[in-house]
């Protein structure tokens, strides 16, 4: 074990380190200060240890990868002075993250939103688990912690300003189609995939894309004059139809079909309904 705080545990195996984040309540594994400091000695652990060739980022709890700003931490940044401190806070641990030495893969399984997007970004390279549960997106319409520069230096300026401006949220395929993540797989193959890209990690020699940023100060300056609100829970998306879902890449076609043998149409159950009433009848006769 690398290093081992309150929620957040490093282990280490094979040249292999694994940051696990643990953050309890909801939304899942959302930041604030605290918890910033708390990802920052981790990081700095990782900085001491010289075993540790790739670092995989990813969430100990089942529901999700990182679903932005704790309420509580957006609703006690009262001015503009608190919101610029606070976002040069999240600016300085996350540049910290992308300079690692070692090479940094994000595994995004469930909500990857806002500032958890901006980890992800932070990161050398993205996996993501596409399911109906993972969104990836701004959806507050903002950034605070280097993920606008990072998303402009992946997908291009327009593109990145079009996502963060819109508010959408997409699919992990979506994501991989615009050219921010860079494998989407099925949740049957989450473990397969996650090691056959390691391995490739291992045996490559080409190193990561890394671009010095630029624009830090004017994001710091924007998150400033936001009036901001509590962030919205990740399970406040409007429900999609199958077809929609499968259409935007949140499952596969045998998912789907899956989906579509465990639900009964409206008709059928009525009908079942209908069926059994007549069978209690004609008992009782």
């Amino acid at each position: 074990m690398i290093h081992e705080s309150a929620h957040i545990r490093v282990s280490n195996e094979f040249g292999i380190a694994t940051l696990w984040l643990g953050f309890p309540g909801e939304p899942v594994n959302a930041l604030d200060s605290a918890r910033l400091r708390e990802l920052d000695a981790a990081i700095a652990a990782l900085e001491r240890n010289p075993h540790a060739n790739i670092v995989v980022v990813r969430s100990s709890k089942p529901a999700g990868f990182c679903a932005g700003l704790h309420p509580d931490a957006v609703a006690s940044l009262s001015t503009a002075v608190d919101r610029a401190a606070f976002a040069w806070l999240g600016q300085q641990v996350f540049a910290r993250l992308a300079a690692l030495r070692a090479t940094t893969v994000a595994m995004i399984d469930g909500p990857c939103l806002g500032a958890g997007l901006e980890l992800a970004l932070a990161c050398d390279y993205r996996l993501c688990v596409a399911k109906i549960s993972t969104h990836l997106g701004f959806p507050e319409r903002l950034s605070c912690f280097g993920g606008t520069p990072r998303l402009r230096n992946r997908i291009g300026r327009r593109q990145a300003k079009s996502l963060r401006d819109s508010g959408r949220t997409l699919s992990g395929r979506e994501a991989r189609t615009l050219g921010f993540v860079d494998r989407a797989f099925c949740e049957r193959r989450a473990k397969i995939e996650l090691r056959t890209f390691l391995d490739e990690l291992e045996c490559s020699e080409r190193m990561p894309r890394r671009v010095e940023l630029v624009g830090l100060a004017e994001e710091r300056r924007a998150f400033a004059q936001v009036l901001l609100a509590g962030r919205a829970s990740d399970g406040d998306f409007a429900p999609m139809g199958i077809a929609v879902a499968l259409a935007r890449g949140f499952i596969t076609p045998l998912e789907a079909e899956q989906v579509r043998s465990r639900v009964k149409p409206p008709v059928a159950k009525h009908l079942e309904a209908a069926h059994g009433i007549a069978q209690r009848e004609l008992v009782a006769a």
